[in-house]
């Protein structure tokens, strides 16, 4: 009963979103499916705006996986999802696309440092491309999250964007996630 509401839950996100990354270095295996939320704070300069970042996975095979993410109580809903691809045990690359106010292209390599069995630390690099009416402009993050494994396909994750190019905001967020 439960795999089969996650599935429909899954497959609802996967019909209604076009692409953008959610920072976990862990590629999902093939028949692999992963749900989740995280309530979010994106701190621009002088404001600040929440959202609730649905998430939803399918692993596709040969070391790749299909993300998606849908924000539902901000000012803007956010819609997106990415491809990634597992480079070894502790690395990945994504690649992907969103609309968050504007369209914008998604490219993310991470890492994943093991602190434990049930426990890690990621990090790496966030690149978008935002195509802006009159311009184009490259927003860029350095992801620092933390995963702890809370048993039965659970895990809570907490992470941060850090804005490292003038352009973009800050970002702060946790939840938890179901993997099956």
């Amino acid at each position: 009963m439960k795999k089969g509401l996650l599935t429909i839950i899954l497959c609802g996100l996967l019909f209604g979103v076009r692409a953008q990354v959610f920072n976990t270095s862990s590629v999902l295996g093939k028949g692999r499916f992963e749900v989740g939320f995280e309530p979010s704070l994106m701190v621009y300069d002088g404001s600040n705006e929440f959202n609730m970042f649905l998430h939803g996975g399918a692993g596709l095979g040969n070391g790749a996986d299909l993300g998606m993410k849908v924000g539902v109580l901000g000012e803007e809903t956010y819609l997106g999802g990415d491809v990634e691809f597992a480079i070894n045990r502790n690395f990945s690359f994504s690649a992907g696309a969103h609309h968050f106010y504007e369209f914008g292209l998604d490219m993310t390599a991470l890492l994943t440092l093991p602190v434990s069995s049930s426990a890690s630390i990621v990090t790496g690099l966030d690149l978008d491309i935002v195509f802006e009416e009159e311009d184009t402009e490259i927003p860029v993050w350095l992801p620092l999250g933390v995963h702890v494994g809370v048993g039965n396909g659970w895990t809570f994750v907490m992470e941060t964007g850090i804005k490292l190019s003038d352009v973009g905001y800050h970002f702060l967020g946790a939840g938890f996630n179901y993997r099956f």
